[in-house]
């Protein structure tokens, strides 16, 4: 499946090496072998349609074969900001709804719409995700439900930089 994405006319121009925007990244466990992944930039992907209103998405989708042979995704979004005060988070929730819906289920299914192993919501940020009081807005985003092959998924904050590890 990873080659077939490679090649993938509409797909192989927004595959990047890294998933990182303004020093805020996410790496790869040194377990995972990188022909076993590719990083699809899917901001670029939205924004290369010159649409009226482009949808508002994630930055990367980390698409995975794990070690038994299935499947895994990882979708994630970056920021670089470390005050949840500054973040417009029904913004983020929509990147990732939109993500799901139109990019996943509406303009790649034969790709991306299956039932994964492992199925990621990752938010990077600066922000100290440890500290008590992060605020309603960001207790509200992290648990925000997203609904993906009949089953909830819920975002899991990360500081920077989180290792994507192999899926079994």
């Amino acid at each position: 499946m990873i080659e077939k994405i490679l090649n993938d006319n509409g797909l192989s121009s927004f595959i990047v090496e890294n998933c990182c925007e303004e020093g805020v990244c996410v790496t790869f466990d040194s377990t995972v072998s990188s022909e076993n992944y590719v990083i699809i930039k899917v901001d670029d992907f939205f924004n290369s349609l010159n649409l009226k209103k482009t949808p508002a998405s994630v930055d990367c989708l980390v698409f995975q074969r794990c070690l038994d042979g299935s499947y895994g995704i990882t979708l994630v979004e970056l920021k670089s900001s470390s005050s949840s005060g500054f973040l417009d988070f029904e913004n983020i929730k929509q990147k990732f709804q939109n993500t799901i819906d139109i990019f996943i289920i509406g303009k790649f299914p034969k790709y991306f719409f299956l039932d994964y192993k492992k199925f990621d919501l990752y938010f990077v940020s600066n922000i100290e995700i440890y500290k008590r009081d992060l605020g309603l807005k960001y207790e509200t985003l992290i648990n925000t439900k997203f609904m993906y092959n009949g089953k909830n998924r819920m975002i899991k904050p990360y500081m920077p930089t989180p290792t994507i590890k192999n899926c079994y």
